[in-house]
């Protein structure tokens, strides 16, 4: 068999591969649009570098140019590319070293749970090491009717579909103690502040006696895909929550929905 030979070195192919992938992410990242001139000051090259990458780009669907205004985005060919590795992602298996992370670092009860049309499901769970740990198990659910007064619950209805949490505020929802969410003005002012805060707890609102703190797991399509959570009695997860575990679980959120695609998470 005849030696292959190449003009250029392993390193040359592979800033060009590099190059490509940061035309993606500048492209990813804007709503308007790029022109070459932008992408090249971005990407630290050249114009006519960007400019033949561009064209590849574009002739493979993964880029597009608007005639008008000159300017290049990201085309069907990446959105489709997208969506099927996304499909392919299995969630609980890149979720469950960072739930057994949290779990060991804090010791309470932790999960990964996700939406499934107005109830949540628990998908997999790092049980909690220390002697007030609670007990849940894959493939609990949680009802529609208490997504009002759960940590889990309070994401979904940040986050979620904005039909869900019309539907929700909708409804006469009960009364589980005293400090339970039910005025519905209420509510949609603390799922603002769970959105603001990018995190949600209930502390003696579902169960007296009891806390949960979650975060969301957003994919490539700014879509809700998954929720971390984590729960125990208030007497070690109280109302006051320190600042370590609140980053702690934000982070992990935060590094899953990258792993999804997710490009910007707040």
């Amino acid at each position: 068999m005849p030696r292959v030979k190449f003009n250029s070195t392993p390193s040359d192919g592979i800033l060009a591969v590099t190059l490509t992938f940061s035309i993606i992410e500048a492209l990813a990242r804007s709503n308007s649009g790029l022109g070459v001139t932008a992408l090249a000051k971005l990407v630290g090259a050249t114009k006519s570098r960007v400019y033949r990458h561009l064209v590849t780009l574009t002739q493979a669907g993964y880029a597009v140019q608007d005639r008008q205004t000159e300017k290049y985005r990201v085309g069907p060919g990446m959105v489709v590319l997208a969506q099927a590795i996304i499909t392919g992602v299995d969630i609980v298996a890149i979720a469950r070293p960072a739930i057994a992370r949290l779990r060991d670092e804090f010791g309470h009860t932790t999960l990964i749970a996700r939406l499934e049309g107005e109830q949540i499901r628990v998908l997999d769970v790092a049980l909690g090491t220390s002697e007030f740990s609670i007990v849940q198990r894959p493939g609990n659910a949680l009802a529609p009717n208490l997504l009002h007064c759960s940590a889990l619950g309070k994401i979904a209805l940040a986050f979620g579909p904005r039909e869900l949490v019309q539907e929700v505020l909708s409804r006469r929802l009960p009364k589980m103690t005293p400090n339970t969410i039910t005025n519905p003005r209420a509510l949609s002012s603390e799922l603002d502040r769970v959105r603001k805060r990018g995190w949600s707890d209930i502390p003696d609102e579902g169960m007296i006696g009891f806390n949960a703190v979650a975060v969301p797991i957003i994919d490539g399509q700014a879509n809700l895909a998954a929720m971390i959570g984590m729960i125990g009695p208030t007497r070690i997860l109280p109302a006051k929550l320190s600042a370590n575990l609140v980053s702690s679980i934000k982070r992990a959120g935060m590094q899953l929905s990258a792993a999804l695609g997710a490009v910007r998470i707040s």
